[in-house]
């Protein structure tokens, strides 16, 4: 049976709190927007789900994240389909968090490459229930006895989120071709996106990476938008073009400013990179984990208490310019950035 979108939505406007008890429950299957622990994480989010206990989550998205990092540190993931299982460049790439929650069997991995993993997302986006794609071929993710999935019987048809097969080879019928492999859609339950503006209907924009996020609101049954700020709807349709998400996709919308911390929102704040690399030291040893759990996650009261935490000196230094929308004051290196002095395509060209 195809799935068949129902009416337009109505977006609501919630706490975070609120939206975290009304869309998340445990076993659903969930894709988180930004790119990688770099770029708008819905940080804040993650935060609120980890505090409320939810557990057993099914992960379908591109990459790793802070997110998706966070999740492991509590074993609140149970099945993790991506395409890469790293989290965050700046940090050392590796989730041990997650190596260690699969090596103990808590977690099943389910491998894709990049490029599959968007076609999946792109079929459910459009409404197909697979997509072909060739970039697969002779690679052993597509070989049958990597299926996870498969191996632990999860694909028996009992869960309609999850494909009753990884994928299908088969002859191209139309040009003839040769072998193409058939991928199926993603259809998670939920979306959260982060971004930097919100209308009070539901339209959204931000500037820089887009990685996934426009076909994740198509292709999840729900979408949780959290934004840095909620303007004027009507300010957001004076220039349309801008805009990324429909008011029609989204269900709720939660204002919560610092929201991807520690990630970026390119032209509001970048990313904390001695945080991340905190984040990646303390995984590294259980007992330092459970500190930095303590500290960060269940320590403050609220998200507002926790970026009070972080302190005034920290975010006005991640504070962004308004021309190349990132700090000119983190160190990225030996010493921070220079500031631009001419425009950066002559800065380039020389002319």
């Amino acid at each position: 049976m195809p799935r068949i979108r129902g009416k337009t939505k109505k977006a609501e406007i919630m706490s975070l709190e609120e939206a975290v008890k009304k869309y998340m429950h445990d076993g659903i299957v969930v894709a988180w927007g930004g790119f990688t622990a770099l770029n708008r994480n819905p940080v804040a989010f993650t935060w609120e789900v980890m505090r409320q206990g939810i557990k057993n989550i099914h992960t379908l998205d591109r990459h790793g994240s802070a997110c998706t990092w966070m999740l492991n540190a509590v074993n609140a993931m149970s099945i993790y389909e991506t395409d890469w299982m790293g989290w965050g460049e700046m940090a050392g790439k590796i989730d041990i968090n997650l190596e260690r929650q699969y090596k103990n069997g808590k977690l099943i991995l389910e491998d894709y490459s990049h490029g599959a993993m968007a076609m999946r997302f792109l079929a459910g986006a459009i409404g197909a229930p697979f997509i072909p794609y060739y970039a697969p071929l002779g690679s052993d993710l597509y070989d049958p006895k990597y299926d996870a999935l498969g191996r632990a019987g999860l694909r028996d048809g009992s869960n309609p989120r999850i494909a009753k097969k990884k994928f299908i080879p088969m002859e191209d019928p139309f040009f003839g071709d040769g072998m193409v492999n058939l991928l199926p859609a993603a259809r998670p339950e939920l979306a959260v996106i982060h971004v930097a503006q919100a209308g009070e209907k539901g339209t959204a924009r931000w500037r820089g990476v887009s990685t996934l996020d426009r076909e994740l609101v198509y292709a999840c049954d729900k979408v949780v938008l959290t934004c840095e700020e909620i303007v004027p709807e009507a300010d957001l349709r004076k220039s349309p073009d801008g805009n990324q998400i429909p008011y029609f996709t989204v269900d709720a919308i939660v204002e919560v400013p610092y929201g991807a911390y520690p990630s970026a929102v390119p032209f509001y704040y970048d990313y904390d990179a001695p945080f991340l690399r905190g984040m990646d030291k303390v995984q590294r040893d259980e007992e330092d984990l459970k500190k930095w759990l303590d500290e960060w996650v269940y320590g403050p009261a609220n998200w507002k208490e926790f970026m009070i935490k972080v302190g005034a000196e920290t975010l006005l230094n991640l504070k962004t310019d308004s021309i190349t929308g990132y700090s000119v004051n983190m160190i990225r290196g030996k010493k921070p950035a220079p500031r631009m002095t001419v425009p950066i395509s002559v800065s380039r060209s020389g002319y």
